[in-house]
């Protein structure tokens, strides 16, 4: 069996097979079909699908209503109702705290 070899670093597939080490960022080139069956073998695909972080209930109702004092300041700002502005900036303040504190923001 002939061994492969990438052509700007000469790191070899045994090599790569043996230590789990690539040489260069052209190893990726070169020994692509090979890295690509590794990673089936691994974790089932050739993707990165990733997960979505777990958030609680009560988190997901601030975050909605951070968005929603949003949109209802900007309408207010479009109204000219500055007034109603100033109140809506002041809950977005206070929710924007609590938020900070809860690692959401």
């Amino acid at each position: 069996m002939q061994t492969k070899f990438c052509n700007t670093c000469k790191t070899s597939l045994q090599f790569f097979l043996k230590t789990g080490y690539l040489g260069c960022p052209d190893c990726y080139k070169s020994f692509q079909r090979e890295i690509e069956s590794g990673i089936v073998k691994i974790q089932g695909s050739a993707f990165h699908v990733g997960k979505r972080p777990r958030i609680s209930d009560e988190n997901k109702m601030l975050l909605k209503e951070y968005q929603r004092l949003l949109s209802e300041k900007e309408m207010a700002g479009i109204e000219g109702r500055f007034n109603d502005m100033a109140e809506i900036a002041e809950s977005l303040r206070n929710l924007l705290s609590e938020l900070m504190k809860r690692g959401l923001m």
